[in-house]
């Protein structure tokens, strides 16, 4: 799969050194956050309901899709915009085309402490919005293509550790979500997508974003905590997890495969064929028969699409 990493990184702790460009060459060109606040500024009202009331309020930047458009003329897929506490919101390119996004400094005339850098979409839930801007990601890479293995989490879990107060954790169980990993692949930076019984999807980095997380397991399903990443993005009954061309999916819950051909694009027809794998046999089936016949996959050690 060929995949392209564009960052925009600010700076670490207080954000004083500004945002730095980098280009596909790998050229990096810095904006100090004292040259962003030089940049003509406009306001920009928006309206929110919190707590059945209407919100009204006004901000002071400038048009950041524009300032992007201006400053980095290469393609991308993917917009990854990644707040100081790691929250993360991500963007296909045709849809951050039609938003209207702001680079902000100030909030109904205050100023944001320690020079804080804010991107807000006014046609958006603020749960879009990011504060204390730290990391855009720009990709240019091929949708993370249909895994060639399936494994079951249930089987692979039953190899690892269930952990006691799991650190930093206390007052809980887990396994560490570097466990699911075959071993060869534990030293490597890896794309990780997570699924969840009620239709969310997490795209991470591992172990940028999965450094000491575990898998919790609780009556409904397995939830994600990371100490890298804001609570708010835990995902909860994780049903399907994806990492490269690896998958971990939950057994009573293959219906999922059919959501997953959607949300993930994997462009299959219900007469794709997999090979199921057993201890002493091999066997084509298609996606079709497993749907219907779920138990057609019982005792299998895992199942991967046929050539």
């Amino acid at each position: 799969m060929k995949k392209t990493l564009l960052c925009l990184i600010a700076c670490s702790a207080s954000l004083l050194s500004g945002i730095t460009l980098t280009d596909t060459q790998g050229l990096s060109h810095s904006f100090s956050y004292q040259d962003l606040a030089a940049m003509p500024r406009q306001e920009v009202s928006t309206i929110r309901e919190k707590d059945g009331e209407k919100r009204i309020d006004t901000w002071q930047g400038f048009r950041f899709d524009h300032w992007l458009k201006t400053n980095l003329e290469q393609p991308f897929k993917i917009i990854r915009l990644e707040s100081a506490d790691r929250y993360m919101v991500s963007f296909s390119r045709a849809e951050f085309d039609t938003l209207a996004s702001w680079l902000v400094f100030s909030q109904n005339g205050e100023i944001f402490p320690d020079e804080g850098l804010r991107v807000i979409f006014p046609s958006l839930r603020d749960m879009k919005w990011v504060r204390d801007l730290e990391r855009v990601v720009l990709e240019d890479f091929d949708p993370l293509s249909m895994p060639r293995r399936f494994e079951f989490l249930d089987d692979r879990l039953g190899s690892a550790a269930l952990v006691e107060n799991p650190a930093p954790f206390i007052n809980t169980q887990g396994y560490y979500f570097a466990d699911l990993l075959p071993l060869s692949a534990r030293a490597d930076t890896l794309g990780a997508i997570l699924y969840s019984a009620d239709g969310m999807k997490l795209a991470l980095e591992y172990p940028r974003h999965l450094e000491g997380a575990i898998l919790e397991p609780t009556d409904d399903g397995f939830n994600l905590k990371s100490p890298v990443i804001p609570g708010g993005m835990w995902l909860k009954n994780i049903i399907y997890i994806q990492l490269g061309d690896f998958a971990l999916l939950e057994p009573g819950n293959l219906d999922a495969l059919v959501a997953l051909n959607r949300v993930l694009d994997w462009k299959l027809g219900p007469d794709v064929h997999f090979v199921v794998r057993k201890e002493d046999e091999a066997y084509q089936i298609s996606l079709n028969d497993i749907l219907s016949d779920p138990a057609l996959l019982e005792d299998a050690l895992f199942f991967e699409l046929a050539p």
